[in-house]
């Protein structure tokens, strides 16, 4: 009995041993699980805080950016250095950055490049500091700014009442031509407009002549007739507008004044730049070469190639040759007049980059080597005879706008298109 007892005992023991050894197995199975789980949600905890901080700086970054856009587009608007810039140039390319923008640690560079006058690309990239490193964002924006039509539409010639043409030669490009009463074309010319020629009254055109537009409208040619085109009115000499030309004139001159100043340049180049205003006639003759660089205006007749005898003026004697030359392209350039404008037989070749307006005619007679205009022609009455030659007026629609003043642009610079980096 006493040795069955000792190996019960035995028995005991080991199975204790045992017991305590699986606990023991156990507890540390379970404490390293423990430890596994503890690391896994502490491991996630800070992927999770990492995101999230991403994310807040990833927001931030993108309004930090859009900051940037806004400023370009506010700067274009109203800055004038950027608004000339923009609307005029057309390779025009400007970097800006601002050290600290929105947030204490942000910042932004803004670079805008021209792909021609009023649209542009900006790129703004965004950075923001944080602690081991940064965040960077780049937006790209395509803007525009449209020029709107000039007052006159889309016509390199304009006239309020009749446009009369004979024995002429010519070629209106990028436009059409309008009259508020008659287009009478006859004599043997030949007309060829790239857009529509229009009138209120009537187009007649003469069994040897010949008018080639896209469309012709009139009361008896395709109707209905156009709605009436109002006159647009320069300021000349209002001394109640500060924009008036008088007002902004680099130089103003009486009649008598600059005659003596075209005398004094007999036989050889006279040079305008800017405005040059003349409070009376203007008489352009005698072998006078004139370069106009910007506009000259005058109060009362101008004449181009005054029809002196032999061409003389005194003893110089000479066809006249004028060139008008655009110097900006958000500047005016062209020969205005309140009265009426006149090119005229002792003319031998005009080349004007500008408007030729006159309040009441423009009356062109000449036999000139040549006659171009970039621009437009713009006045009460026209009547062009050129005996042949030819001659060629390009539509420009910025010349017209902002030579007749105030030119509308689109009311906001327009979004097209934004792509993202990070």
């Amino acid at each position: 009995m006493k040795k069955i007892f000792n190996l019960k005992s035995a028995s005991q023991r080991i199975n204790h041993h045992c017991s305590s050894g699986f606990v023991l197995v156990t507890s540390i199975f379970v404490m390293l699980l423990l430890l596994s789980l503890g690391i896994f949600v502490a491991s996630f905890v800070l992927t999770e805080l990492h995101i999230a901080n991403s994310q807040a700086a990833s927001v931030q970054n993108y309004y930090l950016a859009e900051s940037g856009v806004a400023e370009a587009v506010w700067r274009i608007k109203n800055d004038a250095t950027w608004k000339s810039q923009f609307e005029g140039t057309d390779d025009w390319n400007i970097t800006y950055t601002r050290p600290a923008a929105l947030y204490d640690n942000g910042s932004y560079a803004i670079n805008i490049k021209n792909s021609s006058r009023g649209r542009g690309e900006v790129n703004v990239t965004s950075t923001l500091a944080l602690s081991g490193g940064s965040s960077r964002r780049v937006i790209k924006t395509l803007i525009y700014k449209a020029l709107g039509e000039s007052l006159v539409g889309n016509n390199g010639e304009y006239a309020d009442g009749n446009i009369d043409m004979s024995g002429s030669n010519l070629a209106i490009v990028n436009g059409g031509f309008f009259s508020n009463l008659n287009v009478i074309i006859n004599f043997w010319s030949t007309i060829n407009a790239d857009k529509q020629v229009q009138a209120v009254g009537n187009i007649n055109i003469g069994s040897k002549s010949m008018l080639n537009a896209t469309e012709i409208h009139s009361h008896n040619i395709n109707p209905p007739e156009p709605d009436p085109l109002a006159m647009p009115a320069v300021s000349f000499d209002n001394p109640s507008d500060p924009d008036s030309y008088k007002a902004r004139a680099n130089n103003i001159y009486t009649a008598s004044q600059f005659d003596t100043l075209l005398w004094n340049n007999r036989g050889g180049t006279l040079t305008l730049n800017g405005i040059t205003y003349v409070t009376g006639d203007v008489s352009i003759r005698g072998n006078n070469n004139l370069i106009i660089n910007g506009v000259l205006i005058a109060d009362g007749d101008i004449e181009l190639g005054a029809n002196t005898l032999l061409c003389c003026w005194g003893l110089n004697c000479g066809r006249s040759h004028i060139t008008i030359n655009r110097v900006g392209s958000t500047t005016p350039a062209g020969i205005l007049s309140k009265r009426n404008i006149s090119f005229e037989l002792c003319l031998d070749s005009f080349s004007g980059n500008g408007l030729i307006y006159a309040n009441d005619k423009i009356n062109i007679l000449s036999l000139p080597y040549s006659i171009a205009v970039t621009g437009g022609l713009v006045s009460r009455k026209i009547t062009l005879t050129s005996i042949w030659q030819a001659m060629t007026i390009v539509y420009d629609n910025s010349v017209v706008n902002y030579t007749l003043g105030d030119p509308q642009f689109s009311p906001i610079v327009t979004v097209e298109h934004w792509e993202e980096e990070y």
